[in-house]
Parts: structure tokens; C-alpha cells; sequence
């Protein structure tokens, strides 16, 4: 995507309103034709709504979505990100983006 994505994790999820585009990390544990449900950083899991051209292959993957629900988001990118990710460290940058969004911008700061 070629501006900001708000990162989320499960429970930053929840707060999002309808249609939002997010970015969330998360390990996958079950994948579908059309959908998967991941394990966000913060442990809640999270069913994605799979795109067409749709290529989750890892067991670790970002997706950039917009929001559907409180725990659905509907898939327009995603990334593999391999088979070792620390889901503790994924949430702790999670927290730091909310923490201090001077260094993280926001799709609406325009930055």
C-alpha cells in the first residue's frame, strides 16, 4: 500500500470503525479457499476474508485489510513473513505505534 496503514492487534481491532484499512500480524491457524483466521500479536483471534489473488503460504503473515467487523477483516494485501516471528514483540510495536504516532503516522495525519 502506498500510504499509512493504522497497525492493530485483536483488541485494537474492536475500535476500528467499518470499512478502516488496518495492517495486523498474526499466525495463521486455519486457512480456507475464502477465508482464515489468524492469531493476532495479542493472542485474539481474527477471521480474514480472503482476496481472489490471495497467497498465505507461511505460518506467520501480515495482512492490510479493511475492517468488517469487531474480528473480520476483508483481505486487499498480504505478506508471508516465514515460520519464526515473535507474536510478543509484533504486539509490543503494535502498542508503541498507538504509543507514539509522531513516529508511526496515521493515514489520517496525512504524514
Amino acid at each position: 500500500m502506498d500510504r499509512p496503514t493504522t497497525r492493530v492487534n485483536g483488541a485494537l481491532l474492536a475500535n476500528c470503525s467499518h470499512g478502516q484499512i488496518v495492517r495486523l500480524i498474526g499466525k495463521v491457524v486455519s486457512l480456507d479457499s475464502d477465508q482464515a483466521v489468524l492469531e493476532a500479536a495479542d493472542g485474539v483471534q481474527v477471521t480474514v476474508k480472503l482476496s481472489r489473488e490471495s497467497v498465505l503460504s507461511d505460518t506467520f503473515v501480515e495482512v492490510i485489510g479493511k475492517v468488517v467487523d469487531t474480528n473480520e477483516i476483508s483481505e486487499l494485501t498480504s505478506q508471508n513473513m516465514g515460520e519464526n516471528l515473535d507474536l510478543a514483540l509484533a504486539n509490543k510495536v503494535v502498542e508503541l505505534a498507538q504509543q507514539y504516532p509522531e513516529v508511526f503516522p496515521r493515514p489520517d495525519t496525512g504524514e
